[in-house]
């Protein structure tokens, strides 16, 4: 199974509510390999959940009500931890 998306549970019954899909690498010549989703965080107004993704070099930013892709940010190599800051 891929490593594409990233799910969302209710609570505090731990029903599924839907799945948020990341993007999928295509390596010319390889077999189909999913994303590597690491560390996510929230926007401080919780609409937007950032996702790391170091195999991809990449942030994911999905909308949390839709739980779409809205944008992909390239950020480099090894992209993990990750923390919201609000300045005032």
């Amino acid at each position: 199974m891929l490593a594409n998306s990233v799910f969302v549970y209710s609570l505090p019954d731990i029903k599924l509510i839907g799945r948020a899909e990341l993007p999928t690498p295509d390596v010319a010549g390889r077999h189909t390999v999913g994303s590597t989703p690491d560390w996510l965080t929230f926007a401080p107004d919780s609409k937007t959940v950032y996702i790391a993704d170091s195999g991809l070099r990449m942030v994911s930013a999905i909308d949390a009500r839709t739980l779409k892709e809205v944008a992909r940010i390239k950020v480099g190599e090894g992209p993990k931890r990750m923390n919201t800051l609000a300045l005032p």
